[in-house]
């Protein structure tokens, strides 16, 4: 399980020059990024960063009232690096020193190397095996299949993210512990849209026209099958133990605004899975399935099963 998945991130641009997107287009494809750029007043910013856009970052150029800009996001979504386009080489002097630390990096756009650096660093700090994600995705799709009959499910590239926001009106939240990872699992969705794709199928005669009934024991279910999954493949006899080092956090959730972390600021593991009705392409809803490993992180440990065993018995052979 030692080779790594080439995973995605989408980030979020303020940049006031349309001619240099497509050179910045070109580093983001280099380094799996997906960028976007906001193109609304910056008077609406917050409008933007509220949206339910997993984001691994944030970049604006150094023009207009980039300082003010550069509050404004710090404050809504403190979470994100913060990276700054400087439109030539010198102007990083012009920054005024007490505002310096508003960014987490800045380039200018001929510095492609240092860009990149920047990106691995802030955002993919954490390589996560292939055959990991593969399994994670595949029990989890047919977890919803089984829970949710009659729907088309897709499930993109999952993404690393470093935004904080919860998505939809429920969560749950379970413990990921193995000798090797410990961390928690989520799972969220909204509940009026999943409540409306699970009437409109039709395939429960006896679901109840209450949201709020029906959606929690679906998600707590959903969930535990999810988990079972995880278990399955990651923690059997011989593979891995159901341990860790007993070290704990604060959890800290903001029901206001949409907001929990987990006392540090490590990226999170985002797949989502679309679901659409098989008989309307307008009708469908997603799950958001986010793995955050903030405890303890060592995929190393992976590769040091004794497979000796395993030959003796006949279970496998080397060729």
């Amino acid at each position: 399980m030692n080779e790594k998945v080439d995973l995605k991130s989408k980030v979020l641009t303020f940049d006031t020059d349309i001619s240099i997107l497509p050179k910045l287009k070109h580093i983001f494809d280099e380094n799996n990024i997906s960028g976007m750029r906001s193109i609304a007043d910056p008077e609406v910013v917050d409008v933007i960063l509220n949206k339910n856009i997993h984001l691994g970052a944030l970049f604006l150029n150094n023009r207009n009232d980039y300082i003010l800009l550069a509050e404004r996001l710090k404050h809504e979504r403190p979470e994100l690096p913060l990276f700054l386009r400087l439109e030539n080489i010198e102007e990083e002097a012009d920054i005024p020193a007490e505002k310096t630390q508003l960014f987490d990096g800045t380039f200018h756009i001929t510095e492609k190397e240092k860009l990149s650096a920047m990106l691995k660093s802030h955002i993919f700090i954490r390589d996560y095996p292939s055959e990991m994600i593969r399994q994670i995705r595949e029990f989890s799709v047919n977890g919803i299949k089984s829970m949710i009959n009659g729907m088309n499910i897709y499930a993109p590239a999952p993404t690393v993210i470093r935004d904080k926001i919860i998505y939809g009106e429920i969560m749950s939240l379970i413990p990921v512990n193995t000798s090797w990872c410990k961390g928690y699992m989520m799972v969220q969705a909204d509940i009026e849209e999943l409540h409306q794709i699970l009437i409109q199928t039709g395939k429960n005669p006896h679901l109840s026209e209450d949201a709020e009934v029906e959606i929690p024991p679906l998600i707590s279910e959903l969930t535990n099958l999810m988990w079972g999954g995880f278990k399955t493949v990651f923690i059997k006899d011989g593979f891995f133990d159901e341990s860790g080092p007993d070290i704990q956090v604060p959890i800290i959730i903001n029901h206001k605004q949409k907001y929990i972390s987990f006392g540090g600021d490590i990226p999170q593991l985002c797949f989502e899975y679309h679901l659409q009705d098989k008989l309307s392409l307008n009708r469908g809803t997603k799950i958001i399935q986010k793995f955050i490993f903030n405890l303890n992180w060592n995929p190393e440990l992976v590769d040091e099963f004794d497979f000796s065993t395993m030959i003796q018995d006949g279970s496998i052979e080397l060729f």
